[in-house]
């Protein structure tokens, strides 16, 4: 399993301490955990003591009531990959088209169900925007299981609503299924112009992943939800789920929803701001293709000759910092390279460290 944010593993192997590596393979809030959790977390330790509830009403009741959903279309896991993965399990797709590159757990899934994949293969030269035209012509009677990332990991780019319906209806024609992964939709500006969620009733075929852990800067909590309009597929998931496979305290999370709606809006504010001003820096430094990001992830590719991503990546690990070499990702080779977004101070760190880096 190939993935960013593994501080652990740099740790064992490089013989560096994960508190002192400026980590820029993660795409995680700077902000950090919200002040409701760290609370709610020291004030209720003992809970601990007791198996969570094992149906989260409370949990599932404050989704519902944030992001205007019907309660009984949602399910809960220990993160989007559990939701992905029991999602795709319960379908057991005969045949699934997926985007290249894209996130590699929806393969891991799918391969774990020996399903046949094909894969729409997006193009630099558009950005790595989805055509869907052209990815709808691919989508014939053979396929059941269509798979989107919205906004795609590790691309940053985004699908409009009006593009997803257009799938959503080719995919009723073909009786498939359409899972979204809306991991990170919660950065996104104008989300209703491209999140599915206010229209999830309308379809029966469709299943909207979220996940709670990248936006409120809590990736060892390990939350997530799907949601779904129909109701003899949640049943089957539930019946599929494991029992209480959410901790105490991610149950708790409802609480953190209700309350913190500052830390929502520092959070905008700071992406809004931040984003457009590191993208900016980094486009000053020669040698680099920087794609325009939707959110607080930023594909890069290196133009240089004779060097790459692993060069790269050694070098600017040597100062400390740790970048997401992209090609382990399908359709992309060693020169790409993924980053986050994170503070100014960070951020000026990084783009300083990079551009001497880039000189050498």
């Amino acid at each position: 399993m190939l993935h960013g944010g593994n501080l652990f593993e740099i740790q064992r192997k490089c013989n560096i301490d994960k508190n002192s590596l400026l980590d820029y393979s993660a795409n995680i809030n700077p902000l950090g955990v919200p002040a409701t959790l760290k609370t709610l977390i020291t004030n209720r330790i003992n809970d601990l003591e007791h198996y969570p509830d094992i149906y989260y009403h409370e949990l599932k009741y404050a989704i519902a009531t944030y992001y205007s959903l019907s309660i009984e279309d949602i399910f809960v896991g220990n993160g989007a990959a559990q939701i992905i993965f029991d999602s795709i399990h319960t379908l057991r797709p005969q045949k699934s088209i997926l985007l290249a590159p894209t996130f590699s757990e929806y393969e891991r899934a799918l391969k774990s169900c020996n399903t046949a994949i094909v894969k729409h293969q997006l193009k630099e030269e558009e950005n790595f925007d989805l055509d869907i035209d052209k990815f709808i012509k691919e989508i014939d009677d053979s396929i059941d299981l269509i798979v989107l990332c919205n906004p795609n990991n590790p691309t940053s780019r985004l699908i409009t609503t009006k593009g997803l319906e257009k799938i959503l209806q080719k995919s009723r024609e073909v009786n498939a299924y359409l899972i979204i992964d809306e991991a990170f939709m919660d950065f996104v500006e104008d989300q209703q112009c491209y999140s599915m969620l206010d229209k999830y009733r309308d379809y029966t075929n469709l299943i909207i992943v979220r996940a709670f852990t990248k936006f409120y800067g809590v990736p060892g909590l390990r939350l997530g939800f799907g949601v779904c309009r129909n109701s003899g597929l949640i049943e089957q998931l539930h019946q599929r789920m494991l029992p209480w496979s959410l901790n105490t305290f991610a149950g708790y999370f409802g609480e953190v929803l209700r309350s913190e709606t500052t830390y929502v809006e520092k959070t905008h504010q700071w992406l809004q701001q931040e984003k457009k001003r590191f993208v900016e820096e980094l486009k000053k430094i020669e040698g680099l293709k920087v794609f325009s990001p939707s959110v607080n992830f930023i594909l890069i590719k290196i133009l240089v000759a004779g060097f790459d991503v692993p060069q790269l990546k050694q070098r600017m690990l040597e100062k400390n910092i740790l970048i997401r070499d992209c090609s382990t990702f399908d359709n992309l080779d060693k020169k790409f390279f993924r980053i986050a977004v994170k503070s100014r101070i960070h951020n000026e760190i990084f783009t300083k460290t990079l551009m001497e880096v880039m000189k050498q």
